[in-house]
């Protein structure tokens, strides 16, 4: 698929950024909180507040991937995820950094990327001819594990190395690149 397939490409390359990024600001997020705060519950209770956006808007972008164009979908929320990380590395930067902005901006960070999950997966299919599922599936999962796996890796050199704020500028970076992939894609309008 990945030598046929222009969109598949662009997708496996795109998810493959995407992924190395968030897992770089995975990492950076609580080490962030604990640092300001001293607190492993703050650490625990930013998890908590992550998690009911990730499970609310992970169906609702379902839902949404089925009735929109997903191509347009996985740039607008690829673009928020890149505005709202823009806001973690603003704060990173800052003299004093808020841990409330951490908590309320770790909270639309998490809507965003929820609602753009569907939307990528569900394209794959569309993107490969049908005999060629298995190995895009293969292929796909390769790619998310190179960026979970080297992500953390990344995010814990620049917090050592640079400081925190770098790991969101990565983020940043990646998603931007992400985002001009998906929009390199040609259309995928809802199919009835």
């Amino acid at each position: 698929p990945l030598r046929e397939s222009r969109d598949f490409r662009l997708l496996f390359l795109a998810g493959t950024i995407f992924y190395l990024g968030a897992m770089v600001s995975y990492v950076a997020i609580p080490f962030q909180v604990y640092t300001l705060t001293g607190s492993n519950f703050a650490v625990g209770a930013i998890g908590l507040v992550e998690l009911v956006p990730l499970v609310v808007f992970g169906l609702y972008g379902g839902a949404l991937a089925d009735h929109v164009d997903r191509r347009r979908l996985l740039v607008l929320t690829g673009v928020a995820q890149a505005a709202f990380t823009g806001v973690l590395c603003w704060n990173a930067f800052r003299a004093e950094p808020s841990v409330e902005l951490i908590f309320v901006v770790s909270a639309f960070l998490v809507s965003s990327s929820a609602m753009q999950r569907p939307s990528r997966e569900a394209l794959m299919p569309r993107t490969v001819r049908h005999d060629q599922i298995p190995a895009a599936n293969a292929l796909t999962s390769f790619g998310m594990q190179i960026g979970v796996l080297a992500g953390p890796m990344v995010g814990g050199l620049l917090v050592a190395y640079v400081g925190i704020g770098w790991c969101f500028v990565v983020d940043i970076v990646g998603l931007v690149l992400a985002s001009l992939l998906f929009a390199a894609m040609r259309p995928y309008p809802h199919r009835a």
